[in-house]
């Protein structure tokens, strides 16, 4: 396990699979360079509020011959993997 990989581990409640979670995130954010991942409030639809790791970044996504970063954000709930995560695009000007 990576120094970074074992601070993300750190960074998850113990309600989490933590070792394959922080495995994942790590994995993750090793492809995506600009991913942060942090502990956040999410707000569900119904008006509920629980703080979950999440992953902020931007992805690249290439469309015609042309390179655009997608802003995103991942949400990742303890259920995890069991549930897959709630993904939101966040656009900007």
């Amino acid at each position: 396990m990576s120094y970074l990989e074992g601070t993300i581990k750190k960074m998850l409640p113990k309600t989490y699979i933590r070792k394959h979670v922080a495995h994942e995130i790590y994995v993750a954010i090793s492809h995506f360079k600009d991913m942060v991942p942090k502990m956040d409030k999410y707000i569900y639809n119904d008006g509920t509020a629980k703080d979950l790791m999440s992953l902020t970044g931007t992805i690249p996504a290439l469309f015609a011959d042309n390179t655009y970063n997608i802003p995103i954000c991942l949400w990742i709930e303890e259920s995890y993997p069991e549930t897959a995560p709630i993904c939101y695009v966040r656009p900007t000007r």
